[in-house]
């Protein structure tokens, strides 16, 4: 049963996509929104046709999906307001993220506490991106601080999924979550020079709804596997 779901999310990716890139962002906004909602559809299904081992992860990272929703529709009111709303909208869209990533974490805490290696991943990972945005001169403004915060959080949850690919190698959702999460941090590490400096394409715009949306999708089929 989940491959129609599957599909849709995929089919409505690509269509959101091509939208974007025609730069008419109400419409954008509303295809968007419509893109999002598939994968949250992706994963709400699951609990209709099988019984998980783990009813209380599948809660928080649906939780955690909806935040992408809401995450998702804030960011896409960038190009609708004025250009001094910006970085407000970007703090406010990084909010909405980080909260998802927390449900994601305690999701995935239910099945195994946190581990040392995870909370060092995200460490380093924040210190790299600290550094990075300054070689790169980075106009963040006031979303300098949440971003790195955010930063954290995100490869906090990469090396919790990690961690549980090192202890059950074979568990298929544990592989596909993992994924899904590493895919989540390279579609931000592609998104930070698109929000913070003047120098984007439309090759960068594409390749970060592929790995974000893709992120989303897999995230939301892991449960399917739980």
């Amino acid at each position: 049963m989940v491959y129609p779901f599957l599909v849709l999310a995929v089919v409505m990716m690509m269509i959101y996509i091509t939208v974007e890139l025609t730069q008419k962002p109400l419409f954008a906004l509303f295809i968007k929104a419509l893109a999002s909602l598939s994968f949250i559809l992706l994963g709400v299904t699951r609990l209709l046709f099988v019984q998980s081992a783990y009813p209380e992860s599948l809660g928080w990272i649906l939780l955690g999906l909806a935040c992408g929703l809401i995450g998702d529709i804030v960011l896409a009111l960038r190009p609708l307001r004025p250009k001094e709303e910006d970085k407000t909208i970007i703090v406010l869209g990084i909010i909405s993220f980080a909260m998802g990533h927390l449900f994601y974490l305690v999701g995935l805490s239910t099945i195994q506490n946190l581990s040392w290696m995870s909370y060092g991943m995200g460490m380093i990972a924040m210190v790299i991106v600290v550094i990075m945005s300054k070689v790169m001169k980075f106009d963040m403004g006031i979303a300098r601080m949440p971003s790195y915060v955010y930063a954290y959080m995100i490869f906090l949850m990469i090396g919790q999924g990690v961690f549980l690919m090192t202890i059950s190698a074979q568990n298929v959702a544990y592989l596909i979550f993992m994924l899904g999460a590493i895919l989540f941090g390279i579609s931000d590490l592609i998104l930070a020079p698109i929000y913070y400096t003047p120098q984007s394409s439309k090759m960068m715009v594409v390749l970060n709804l592929v790995t974000y949306y893709g992120a989303q999708i897999l995230i939301a089929l892991s449960l399917w596997y739980m």
